[in-house]
């Protein structure tokens, strides 16, 4: 086709690229995921002074795709023991610090705080 040609389809492929993009949208989508991540964080913080100690055994482990300051975020699922109730499944997302890699592992033990009024709430501690 040529240099020319080359050059109309590269900035066809701008124009529409230029079409979709939302600055604004991304804005929003940005600090919305911010305010998430920053209540999810003050939760876990609550859970610190006030949760109860507990263990908990990996049933399954995925990975997420999202990586936070190069930590995979991961999706755990535990059976958890904690105040006296019998085990219980609990889903969650959590950052795998890079340290902690060869204790995620299905069938391993990992130290937990649970919310002592939504029992689903729980913190996973690692190397603890």
């Amino acid at each position: 086709m040529g240099l020319f040609g080359d050059l109309r389809r590269l900035q066809r492929q701008a124009n529409e690229m230029s079409a979709n993009h939302d600055p604004a949208a991304q804005m929003r989508a940005g600090m919305a995921q911010m305010q998430q991540t920053m209540q999810a964080q003050t939760e876990d913080l609550e859970l610190l002074r006030t949760g109860v100690p507990g263990e908990a055994t990996i049933i399954g482990l995925a990975d997420t795709g999202a990586r936070v300051n190069l930590q995979p975020m991961v999706r755990l699922s535990l059976l958890v023991e904690a105040g006296g109730r019998p085990p219980y499944p609990v889903t969650r997302e959590v950052l795998l610090p890079l340290n902690a890699s060869a204790q995620a592992g299905v069938g391993q033990r990992v130290t937990v705080l649970v919310h002592p009024q939504q029992p689903e709430r729980i913190l996973v501690r690692w190397g603890v």
